[in-house]
């Protein structure tokens, strides 16, 4: 059976490092960085991990600066 290509409508819940870092725009090296120091959550899949969406947002909630209002 052939396989699918993936389209924005049928990504998979959970991606590599190689798709998080496409879809994200966070490079694929300081994603790993950001496993390796616990920061971010992955799944442990053989040898490869795998990042959900949430896990981005998640991380991303924890380091952003708020903008100042109204200088």
């Amino acid at each position: 059976m052939a396989r699918k290509k993936e389209t924005a409508d049928t990504l998979p819940m959970l991606k590599t490092v190689e798709q998080m870092s496409r879809i994200s725009g966070i490079g694929e090296n300081k994603l790993r960085e950001l496993m390796d120091s616990g920061e971010l959550e992955y799944v442990q899949n053989g040898n490869r991990r795998l990042i959900a969406d949430t896990a981005i947002w998640d991380w991303y909630n924890r380091v952003k600066t708020t903008a100042a209002k109204g200088a």
